[in-house]
């Protein structure tokens, strides 16, 4: 999910506080909201939650929209994660023993070691491409209100018009296995198998919020269109990500989740011209993973690149209250033509 931007604050008249709270939740983008954390939490945190809450929608149907709020992973504190509990954040009563041994510094840690080790072709997409940023100048314009929750949307220019992101599943072989977590590492990304305790190491809370996707058209409608997404978003920012797929249907659109997150890293490559002139080709490898369904969440190190929109039915996502580097996929237009391992998503119209 991209970056969450706070709402503006527009009390009307002499409206308190309470009031306008009350008036937002009774905004259509609240309809399916389940609320898992506690109304003190709610309260305290409205105007960050009170933007991560919306609705994306292409041609009057609705494609995306929040169904939870959970949490939070407090800093300090050792967790696990349960898809089907009330807050799907369970506190042990145990305190972390090591205040070094933390899931940022092992997903560091793990980014760091496979560095030198990239994976195959076979598991992983090269694409020669330019990340330019909002900061940069290279802001994309009239594009949908929602279409980015942390602000503006920049542009990585790749040199290709067509994007095929293999796509790892974790099987019953360990041959699967070991491919799916050794790549994984390499993005420093790590599968938190079910009931897995861990403490984050991250100096604020994250906040668990769900959404609940419908594609293709999500992808195809929504991310793809000029006017919508602009492009498939990619971003990276200071705080860790964590998936949860939710399990069972999805309580808006009826259907079994299937999770896959895109994840990134940049290879920039040196080679000499014809005038012996170093040149830096700047290059990002690509790699999509299917979060199992049997209760096991992915957590990403921050700063590493990824894109959760591929996933169908809903999917809690825990994210921190911070700035993003966020860009769209385009090759001059929005790439439209794209594939999640075998299935296509491509849109033939404007």
């Amino acid at each position: 999910m991209s970056h969450v931007i706070v709402k503006a604050v527009r009390c009307q008249n002499a409206e308190t506080l309470s009031e306008y709270r009350a008036s937002q939740m009774k905004e259509a983008r609240w309809k399916n909201v389940t609320q898992g954390i506690s109304d003190k939490d709610l309260d305290s945190n409205f105007e960050f939650l009170n933007g991560a809450v919306l609705n994306r929608d292409a041609g009057g149907e609705i494609l995306l929209t929040t169904t939870g709020l959970f949490g939070p992973i407090r800093s300090g504190t050792l967790v696990h994660l349960d898809a089907n509990a009330h807050n799907q954040v369970i506190q042990s009563e145990r305190a972390p023993s090591d205040e070094q041994d933390t899931l940022i510094t092992h997903l560091n840690n793990l980014h760091n070691e496979y560095t030198h080790r990239p994976p195959s072709r076979e598991h992983a997409l090269l694409v020669n491409g330019f990340w330019s940023a909002t900061v940069d100048g290279a802001g994309i314009t009239g594009l949908d209100g929602s279409a980015n929750v942390f602000g503006s949307t920049g542009q990585l220019i790749c040199d290709v018009d067509e994007l095929c992101f293999p796509l790892l599943r974790y099987g019953d072989s360990r041959e699967s296995q070991e491919h799916y977590e050794r790549t994984l590492a390499y993005y420093g990304g790590k599968l938190l198998k079910p009931h897995e305790e861990f403490a984050l190491g991250f100096n604020q809370d994250l906040w668990g919020i769900q959404y609940d996707q419908k594609l293709p058209q999500y992808v195809t409608e929504y991310q793809f269109g000029p006017t919508k997404g602009g492009g498939l978003f990619v971003e990276h920012h200071p705080f860790p990500h964590i998936w949860l797929p939710a399990q069972g249907k999805d309580p808006v659109f009826g259907r079994h989740t299937t999770s896959r997150i895109l994840l990134g890293r940049r290879v920039d490559t040196q080679q000499e011209d014809n005038y012996f002139r170093t040149v830096t080709t700047e290059q990002y490898h690509f790699s999509m993973f299917e979060i199992p369904l049997n209760g096991s969440a992915l957590a990403i190190r921050p700063q590493c690149i990824h894109n959760d929109s591929f996933t169908d039915g809903a999917q809690t996502v825990f994210l921190a209250n911070t700035a993003a580097n966020t860009v769209a996929l385009r090759h001059s237009v929005p790439i439209n033509r794209m594939f999640a391992g075998d299935k296509p998503f491509h849109r033939e119209h404007e």
